[in-house]
């Protein structure tokens, strides 16, 4: 029996995903399938629009057979956390024979190639990368140039500077540095381009559906035309957004203005934050307190400080998540546990496979979470309790914009009914 793994945020599951998905299962030949989502709060350090449960619905109505949470974490870290993660989380289930992940290239070799030189920093490399940094450059930036610098391919340049092509690079270092059995497998981009915000007939990215409702939103108009969004997802998708839509979504992160606010005036010492550098700490210690969330990333914004890592900064100040429990975590090893948002009645077998192989715990009752992790004497439970706190936490704190925004009190991890399609 093999099995294919998808690390995506799907938010929300839409034609391209379902393509990516078809074509992991035809090059793996794989009889079953595993995402590992982000939950509510995601990568780029922004709320996602729909909660995490909806969206592993969202994707269990096509081909994919179990969802598990990337704890929150790896969920809002940097591309290299989000990266080794997933990773680590899908390497102790023992039981993940491919990796199927997207980009802009079909270039296996060349992300290998890539991903050696950051996982193996040959000494040359690491002088190209010093130098690029004391010009001021942004990490990211600084190590693409690097890497060009390094190996004289200015045709790396197109695949360094991709967000999806980093993505895939991060897993298979992370791969790499594991030494795991995970075989990396890559699918091209079809169609829509990662950041295209335009809406197509067939597949558009995330980001143009996203866009279509911040247009919304920011104007706020009330009446809206989902049937725009026909083309772009499958029926079963498109009917759970309609379902569900001024109930309890979409969510946006300038709902998270009020409780930032009032986080920044009661706070201590912000430098502790995760992903809070001393500039931005100080930068808020001052900062006027009256505008928008969207707005203060804005501001903070500068040349060596990208968007993404500011936003990603005030997400973990909302939840105090700390520079200590990061290093706390990736020193314990990672992954502690596998929280179930939701699976296929016919998965029977592979949720037999992943019990009987997997090194962490599957978590399904989440009532029963610490009677999981007490079952399995290696796991590290102090950092597996702060892990599953943060992530449970964050739910509550997404169900305070739903009900702020819609006047519903929304389920919790502990009395949802588990998605079972």
């Amino acid at each position: 029996m093999k099995t294919v793994a998808i690390i995506a945020e799907y938010n929300p599951f839409h034609k391209g995903h379902i393509y990516h998905l078809e074509k992991a299962l035809e090059l793996t030949g794989a009889d079953y399938s595993i995402a590992i989502m982000g939950g509510n709060f995601l990568q780029r350090g922004q709320a996602a629009m729909w909660d995490k449960y909806t969206r592993a619905t969202m994707c269990l109505t096509s081909a994919l057979d179990l969802v598990i949470e990337l704890p929150f974490p790896y969920a809002t870290g940097s591309a290299r956390d989000f990266s080794m993660g997933a990773v680590s989380l899908l390497n102790k289930l023992n039981s993940v024979d491919y990796l199927c992940f997207g980009a802009e290239t079909s270039d296996i070799d060349a992300l290998q190639h890539i991903a050696s030189i950051l996982t193996e920093e040959p000494s040359e490399y690491k002088i190209h990368l010093k130098n690029c940094l004391a010009e001021g450059m942004s990490y990211p930036v600084a190590r693409e140039k690097a890497i060009i610098s390094y190996t004289t391919k200015k045709e790396y340049s197109d695949i360094i500077s991709s967000p999806n092509n980093i993505l895939a690079i991060e897993y298979i270092c992370a791969l790499k540095n594991l030494n795991s059995s995970i075989k990396p497998i890559v699918v091209e981009r079809k169609d829509a381009a990662y950041h295209d915000s335009t809406l197509h007939q067939n597949i558009s990215s995330a980001t143009a559906i996203r866009h279509f409702f911040d247009t919304i939103y920011a104007e706020s108009t009330k009446n809206i035309e989902l049937s725009k969004l026909k083309n772009s997802l499958s029926e079963d998708v498109f009917s759970i957004i309609q379902k569900n839509h001024g109930i309890i979504s979409p969510i946006f992160s300038d709902m998270l203005t009020p409780i930032l606010q009032s986080k920044l005036i009661s706070h201590g010492d912000l430098s502790v934050i995760c992903d809070m550098s001393n500039e931005i700490a100080n930068k808020l210690n001052s900062f006027d307190l009256c505008n928008s969330y969207s707005d203060i990333i804005k501001a903070l914004k500068t040349k060596d400080i990208t968007h993404s890592r500011i936003a990603r900064s005030l997400i973990h100040l909302l939840l105090n998540y700390t520079d200590d429990d990061r290093k706390d975590f990736i020193k314990n090893g990672y992954a502690f546990y596998a929280n179930i948002l939701g699976f296929k009645k016919n998965s029977s077998k592979l949720i037999k496979l992943l019990h009987d192989n997997s090194d962490i715990p599957l978590i399904t009752k989440k009532a029963d979470f610490e009677k999981y992790i007490l079952e399995l004497s290696d796991i590290k439970k102090i950092q597996a309790k702060k892990m599953w706190q943060l992530d449970t936490e964050a739910t509550k704190l997404f169900n305070c914009l739903i009900y702020n925004t819609y006047g519903q009190k929304h389920y919790n991890d502990y009395n949802i009914p588990l998605p079972i399609i």
